[in-house]
């Protein structure tokens, strides 16, 4: 069980970065550059959208893996 929360906490932190690389990419290409590909803006939701889900499934594994009160 260990080994899935390091690969979840690493799989978060790796679409975290990602993510904000991505959307710095989108402000880079749009405004600096001045060129700039309609579908780029795409990638930013998406990025963000993976991160999300996996935060919410390193959330859900946390509260599952923990032990339950026995006074509820």
């Amino acid at each position: 069980m260990e080994l899935t929360k390091k690969i979840n906490k690493f799989a978060e932190r790796m679409w975290l970065v990602i993510a904000i690389l991505s959307t710095l990419a989108v402000f880079v290409f749009r405004f600096i550059d001045g060129e700039f590909n309609k579908y780029y803006i795409l990638l930013v939701p998406f990025t963000w959208g993976i991160f999300l889900v996996r935060r919410g499934l390193r959330i859900r594994l946390n509260k599952a893996s923990s032990p339950k009160d026995p006074k509820k």
